[in-house]
């Protein structure tokens, strides 16, 4: 992934994210709608095989870079707490012979 800031003011911030799709935008998206100064957070895709997403934000009250930094690292937590719980049930599961 490459981010490609295309727009960055105190409430607004358009970032293409060059090599990704649908499944990482829905995500993000998703965590930032959890924040409550979130006014919008969505995407676009102009063609799914010629064009890299092209992700919006804005906020109220909060700068929106901040509010991006902070939704990225909780998904890095996400994803740590999957991979464990992931690893433990391959664990506890055994390994077939």
């Amino acid at each position: 992934m490459e981010p490609k800031i295309i727009e960055n003011s105190r409430y607004e911030l358009k970032v293409e994210f060059i090599g990704e799709g649908h499944s990482f935008c829905n995500l993000l998206r998703k965590t930032l709608l959890e924040e409550p100064s979130v006014d919008f957070a969505g995407y676009s895709i102009d063609h799914p095989l010629l064009a890299n997403p092209v992700f919006t934000l804005r906020t109220k009250r909060r700068q929106a870079n901040v509010v991006m930094r902070e939704a990225l690292e909780k998904l890095l937590a996400r994803t740590e707490e999957f991979r464990k719980k992931f690893v433990q049930a391959v664990d506890d599961y055994g390994v077939p012979e």
